[in-house]
């Protein structure tokens, strides 16, 4: 009995250790957004000053809006590219249909984000594709950044529903192939979409490495004048900190609503057969 309780409150420290080790560092930044002063070991006051301050000075507004305009046109990317993918090769079947859904799911994590940015730069730095430094440019960058996540919701979403079936059963009705698509098929797999959309929207508002290799002189992301204002303006750091972090929480929120709603739903119709 005294081993089993010692080892029981083993095992709840190290789970404190492990909840501290993942949640101080994004503790310390958002605390430290809201207070007036923190020199000893517990913060002073309560202000939303620094936030304000993000939303009235120029640069830090212009760069939530730029942050926002990509991350959205990369959702955007993204969802008009994986919904078509992730249907076509859901439908292959053997092992070349095996092999690509496992490289789609995987080949563009592999490579680490700053090979990404080299082979951007590279790529679209010589005419007649000569994007180098503008928005277009870190939008595909996103894109292809967030593909494999918003596929493999997709992929997921259409393995989760008996697509054929129900294919058969619209062509049976007249439905053409667009009517298909348009009005049985992307229906069913929407929460794989808006799951998939969340997670590409967090990732595009947080990223840092390839979009520091690839922005001009003309705009800033909010992860980019988060990294200079470490030097300059440290409060406003601890602000534009908070606000990855609020849409990260959001994201990762709307992902488990998205997730909870299709299980009630799967349930209510095993019930129901």
């Amino acid at each position: 009995m005294r081993r089993q309780a010692v080892l029981s409150v083993l095992q709840k420290a190290i789970l404190v250790l492990l909840i501290l080790y993942i949640v101080l560092p994004l503790l310390v930044p958002l605390i430290f957004s809201f207070s007036t002063l923190w020199m000893d070991i517990l913060p002073e006051g309560f202000t939303v000053r620094w936030y304000l301050k993000i939303f009235n000075r120029h640069k830090y507004y212009q760069g939530l809006i730029t942050s926002l305009l990509i991350a959205i046109s990369a959702v955007a990317v993204d969802a008009f590219i994986c919904v078509p993918a992730a249907y076509a090769i859901n439908r292959l079947r053997g092992r070349a249909g095996g092999l690509l859904r496992s490289a789609f799911k995987i080949f563009p994590l592999i490579f680490p984000p700053i090979v990404v940015g080299t082979g951007f730069v590279q790529a679209f730095n010589r005419p007649p594709l000569s994007w180098s430094g503008s928005l277009m440019l870190a939008v595909f960058a996103h894109a292809t950044l967030g593909f494999p996540f918003m596929f493999r919701n997709v992929l997921a979403a259409f393995q989760t529903i008996d697509e054929r079936t129900l294919s058969e059963a619209a062509a049976s009705l007249g439905a053409n192939l667009w009517q298909r698509f348009g009005y049985v098929i992307i229906p069913n797999v929407i929460p794989g979409i808006l799951a998939g959309s969340l997670l590409v929207f967090a990732i595009s508002m947080g990223e840092f490495e390839v979009t520091s290799m690839i922005a001009g002189f003309g705009w800033r992301t909010m992860p980019l004048l988060l990294y200079r204002s470490l030097i300059d303006d440290i409060r406003a750091a601890s602000a534009i900190s908070g606000i990855l972090i609020a849409t990260s929480i959001v994201a990762f929120v709307g992902m488990t609503l998205v997730s909870a709603r299709v299980g009630a739903g799967k349930l209510r119709a095993t019930e129901r057969t």
